[in-house]
C-alpha cells in the first residue's frame, strides 16, 4: 500500500469499525430462529448442518468461538457475522471510493460519498438482519464485497506480477465460497463482465500481452463454469463446465497463458477442500449429522440437496415438479415480482408502518432512494464504466436474475385472494436470497447522494456550499427508520428461541422421546441440548426428517444420554427412570429402506402397539415418519415417556384417544385417559385432555417467556408470533379448566397471562367473555420472566 492510497483504507476502516457498532447494537443476544440453532449446534459440535453441509461455515465459526470466548457461545457466532458483514462493508467502500476516480475537487467529497454508500448498503433491512445473527449469508456478503474490491485492484496492478497473484486470490475465494454458500459465486458473471470489459475499454500495447490477458479471463471464466457445476452437484453442469474451462485452457495456452490455467485449477480444486470436512465428519457420528454424507454417494447427495423436493425454473412451484406440472404462468411470475418489489420496499424504512388516507409513508422512503440508486448508477456509470458493468451485472444476477431462477412459491405474507391454500406460499419471507442486490441498489444510492452534494455545493451560493455536506445525513435515514424492525435486542421476542427450545424439552418427562415437525420446534432445541446442554436425556425425533432413511437410522444408533437431576423441573421428579440402555427402535437398515416406499394397507388393519392397538383403515396411505412412529412406540411405551409436543398438530399419529396433554406436551399412555380424575379438565381445544396439576407446574414454575409478559402490546415477527401462539396455548386452556372450576381469582391471572403471550388480538376480549362483569382483573406476577 503506498501513501497515497492510505486515507482510502483509513476511511474504510473507520466506516467498517462505525457499521459494526451498529450492528453491535442490534446484535441478537442468543439463538434466533429458523437455520441459527442448526447452525451454532453444529459449528459447536463440529456437526454437519443440512445440506449442502456449509462446511466452511462449520469450520469457521467454530475457530472464531473458541478464540473469541465471550458471552454465550451463541453470541459469538451472532458476533461473527457482525464482524464478517462490517468487514464487507469496508471492501464496499473501496468499491465505491475506486470507481469514482474521475471526481475532481477536493479528495474528502469522495471519501464521504464512498461513506454514505457503504453505510446504505451496510443498513438496507436484509443486509441488517443478516449481521445480528448466525447465518451462512454474511460470510457470503463479505466474500463477494472481497472479490469486487480485489478486481479493481487487480485493474490497477495490470502489466505487474501482481496482478496475476489477485487473479489467483479472486479464483481461490470463489472455490472456497462454494463451502459455504452458492451465492458469493453469483459474482461470477459480474466479476468477468468487469474484466472484459476493462480489456475492452484499455488493451495493451503488446499484442502478446492482449492475448495472455484475454486468456487468463477465459481461464477465470472457465473455472467459474466449473465450480457452479460443482456446487449445484449437477453432472450435466460439471460436464458443460469442464468443457468450457478446457476451452479456456487451450486458448490460454495458445496465448502464452498455459501455467496460469493449471494454477487457477488447482487453487480452485484447493478452495472446494472443505467438503472433505463433511466426508470425514460425518463418519465419526456427530450429534448434528444431517444427511450423513460418510460415503461418496451420500455426499454427492448432500451437495445435489437430494434431500429436498426437486423445482426447476420451468415448474409452477405450487405443485410438485413432474409430468403433471402446469408449468410457470405469466401470473406467477407477476407475483414473483411483485414481491421483490415488496423487499425492495422494505430495506429503506421497514419499521414505517403508517398508513395516512391510504397512502404507506414507507413508499416516500423507497422512491427517495429509488431515485438515488438511478441517480447514482447513471454517476457511475459516466465515471467507471467497467466498474457501472460490474455493479449492474450484480444486481441484475442477485435480484431479478434470482428472481427467475430460484422460482419461489407466492411470499409469505400475500397473495391469499389468488393463492388461498397456506401450501401455495412459502413458509417464510425469502428476502434474504436478494441481499446482495439490495446492498448494491445501497451503493449507488450513496454515489447518488454525493452527486447531489457536490452540485449543491458548486452552484456558486456561499451558504448552500457551506450547508451542502449535512445532506450526507440523508444516508442514516435507513438506519433510524430500520432500527426498530432490525434489531434483535430490546424486542419482546429477543430471547424467544432459546426460551422456547428450553421450554419445549422441558415439556417431556425424564428420557422422554418428544416429537417435533419442522425447523423452529427442532433447530432450537438442538442448540438448547448441544451448545447449552439443556435436557440431552430427551430425545427429540423431527417428523419431517423422519422422511429419510438416514435419520430413522440415526434414531437407531444413537445412545441416549445420561438426565442431569440438578436441572430437572420440579413437575417432573416424581418420574424419573433408569437410563433405558437399548435402541430407539428396531427397523433394520433393510426395513427402513422399504419403509421409505411408505405403505398403503390392503385392508382394515388393527396394529398393536405394546399394550395399545391403531387401526389402519383400508387405502390409508403412511408416510415414512408415520411407520418409525408406529416403530417407536412399539419399542418404548411403558418403558420411556413419548410426548408429541403441542407444534406437530392434532393428529398424534393415529393415537389420540391415548393422549394427554401436560404443558406443551402430549404424552402417549399405556391407556385412555381418565377423564373423571379431578385433576383432568375435559375441554378439547387441543383434541386431548388436560392433566391440570402438572400443566400449572410447567406454566408457572418452569416454563419461561422471553419477555413477552413484561412487554405487552408489542408487535413480534411472525415466526415468534407462531411461538408465542404455542406458549400461549396451555395457559388458554387452564383459562378454561379455572372457569369450570369456578376459581376466578386463578382464572384472572391465566386469562392475563395468555393475552399478554397471544399475538392474536381478539383473544382476551373471547377469554374475558367467560368471567362475570363484576370482577375486576387481579395484578399479574410471574415467576419465569427470562433475563
Amino acid at each position: 500500500m503506498t501513501q497515497r492510497d492510505s486515507p482510502p483504507y483509513r476511511a474504510a476502516a473507520a466506516v467498517g469499525g462505525a457499521v459494526l457498532v451498529g450492528y453491535l447494537l442490534t446484535l441478537a443476544p442468543t439463538v434466533t430462529f429458523w437455520d441459527a440453532g442448526e447452525l451454532i449446534a453444529a459449528a459447536k459440535t463440529l456437526g454437519i448442518p443440512h445440506p449442502p453441509g456449509t462446511p466452511l461455515f462449520v469450520m469457521i465459526a467454530h475457530v472464531w468461538a473458541m478464540i473469541f470466548p465471550i458471552g454465550e457461545y451463541a453470541v459469538r457466532t451472532n458476533l461473527l457475522s457482525a464482524v464478517l458483514s462490517a468487514s464487507g462493508a469496508a471492501f464496499f467502500f473501496l468499491v465505491a471510493y475506486e470507481s469514482l476516480g474521475g471526481w475532481t475537487g477536493r479528495p474528502s467529497a469522495r471519501i464521504a460519498t464512498a461513506a454514505a454508500a457503504s453505510i446504505l448498503g451496510a443498513f438496507t433491512f436484509t443486509a441488517w438482519q443478516n449481521s445480528n445473527e448466525t447465518e451462512v449469508y454474511a460470510v457470503a456478503t463479505f466474500t463477494i464485497g472481497a472479490m469486487s474490491w480485489l478486481a479493481l485492484r487487480w485493474r490497477r496492478a495490470r502489466g505487474t506480477p501482481a496482478a496475476d497473484r489477485i487473479l489467483f486470490l479472486i479464483v481461490y475465494l470463489a472455490g472456497i465460497s462454494v463451502g459455504n454458500h452458492l451465492l458469493a459465486l453469483l459474482a461470477g458473471p459480474a466479476l468477468v463482465v468487469f474484466l472484459a470489459m476493462t480489456l475492452r475499454n484499455a488493451p495493451r500495447h503488446e499484442e502478446e500481452e492482449r492475448k495472455r490477458e484475454w486468456g487468463r479471463v477465459a481461464v477465470v471464466t472457465g473455472v467459474w463454469t466449473l465450480l457452479v457445476g460443482i456446487g449445484l452437484g449437477s453432472t450435466t453442469l460439471v460436464l458443460a463446465g469442464a468443457a468450457a474451462f478446457l476451452a479456456a485452457c487451450g486458448f490460454a495456452l495458445s496465448a502464452g497463458a498455459g501455467w496460469f490455467a493449471l494454477a487457477s485449477l488447482g487453487l480452485a480444486a484447493a478452495g472446494i477442500t472443505p467438503y472433505l470436512f463433511l466426508f470425514i465428519r460425518s463418519s465419526q457420528h456427530p450429534m448434528v449429522n444431517e444427511a450423513a454424507p460418510a460415503t461418496f454417494d451420500a455426499l454427492l447427495a448432500v451437495i445435489r440437496r437430494a434431500q429436498y423436493p426437486p423445482r426447476t425454473p420451468f415448474d409452477d412451484p405450487t405443485i410438485a415438479s413432474g409430468l403433471g406440472n402446469p408449468g410457470r404462468s405469466l401470473r406467477l411470475l407477476g407475483v414473483q415480482l411483485l414481491d421483490y418489489i415488496v423487499y425492495f420496499d422494505w430495506q429503506w424504512g421497514r419499521a414505517i408502518e403508517r398508513v395516512v388516507a391510504g397512502f404507506p409513508l414507507r413508499t416516500l422512503t423507497t422512491v427517495l432512494f429509488a431515485s438515488l440508486g438511478l441517480r447514482g448508477s447513471i454517476v457511475q456509470r459516466r465515471s467507471d464504466r467497467a466498474a457501472w458493468w460490474h455493479l449492474l451485472v450484480l444486481f441484475l444476477v442477485t435480484g431479478l436474475g434470482l428472481v427467475a431462477y430460484m422460482n419461489f412459491k407466492p411470499g409469505f405474507a400475500r397473495w391469499y385472494d389468488l393463492y388461498p391454500s397456506p401450501g401455495d406460499h412459502e413458509v417464510r419471507e425469502r428476502d434474504y436470497f436478494f441481499v446482495v442486490s439490495f446492498v448494491v441498489w445501497g451503493l449507488w444510492a450513496g454515489v447518488g447522494l454525493g452527486d447531489i452534494v457536490r452540485r449543491v455545493s458548486s452552484v456558486g451560493i456561499p451558504v448552500l456550499a457551506r450547508l451542502a455536506p449535512a445532506l450526507f445525513l440523508v444516508a442514516l435515514l435507513p438506519v433510524a427508520l430500520n432500527w426498530h424492525a432490525a434489531t434483535r435486542r430490546g424486542s419482546a421476542d429477543a430471547r424467544l428461541a432459546a426460551d422456547f427450545g428450553y421450554d419445549l424439552l422441558n415439556s417431556a418427562p425424564p428420557y422422554g422421546i418428544l416429537f417435533t415437525y419442522g425447523d423452529n420446534d427442532t433447530f432450537p432445541l438442538w442448540w438448547a441440548q448441544e451448545v447449552a446442554g439443556i435436557r440431552r436425556d430427551v430425545t427429540v425425533v423431527c417428523l419431517a426428517l423422519a422422511n429419510t432413511g438416514w435419520y430413522m437410522r440415526q434414531l437407531r444408533d444413537n445412545p441416549t444420554r445420561p438426565l442431569d437431576l440438578d436441572s430437572l423441573p420440579p413437575a417432573w421428579r416424581n418420574r424419573i427412570i433408569e437410563r433405558p440402555d437399548w435402541p430407539l427402535h428396531r427397523l433394520s437398515d433393510s426395513m427402513i429402506a422399504s419403509a421409505m416406499r411408505g405403505y398403503v394397507a390392503p385392508a382394515d388393519q388393527q396394529v398393536r402397539l405394546g399394550p395399545i392397538s391403531r387401526t389402519i383403515r383400508k387405502g390409508s396411505f403412511l408416510l415414512p415418519s408415520d411407520i418409525l412412529v408406529m416403530a417407536l412406540v412399539q419399542q418404548n411405551l411403558g418403558r420411556r415417556p413419548v410426548v408429541w409436543s403441542s407444534t406437530t398438530g392434532k393428529g398424534f399419529g393415529g393415537l389420540g384417544e391415548y393422549v394427554i396433554q401436560r404443558g406443551m406436551g402430549f404424552e402417549l399412555l399405556t391407556a385412555r385417559p381418565d377423564t373423571t380424575s379431578p385433576g383432568v379438565d375435559l375441554h378439547r381445544l387441543t383434541g386431548a385432555p388436560l392433566d391440570v396439576p402438572t400443566t400449572e407446574r410447567l406454566v408457572w414454575d418452569t416454563y419461561r417467556y422471553a419477555g413477552l409478559i413484561g412487554r405487552a402490546g408489542r408487535k413480534i415477527e411472525s415466526t415468534s408470533s407462531m411461538a408465542a401462539a404455542s406458549l400461549a396455548a396451555p395457559v388458554v386452556q387452564l383459562v378454561y379448566a379455572y372457569a369450570d372450576r369456578d376459581d376466578s381469582t386463578r382464572m384472572e391471572r391465566a386469562l392475563e397471562t395468555a393475552a399478554r403471550l397471544s399475538p392474536n388480538p381478539t383473544l382476551k376480549d373471547a377469554l374475558r367473555s367467560l368471567i362475570p362483569p363484576r370482577q375486576a382483573p387481579a395484578p399479574l406476577q410471574h415467576r419465569r420472566e427470562s433475563r
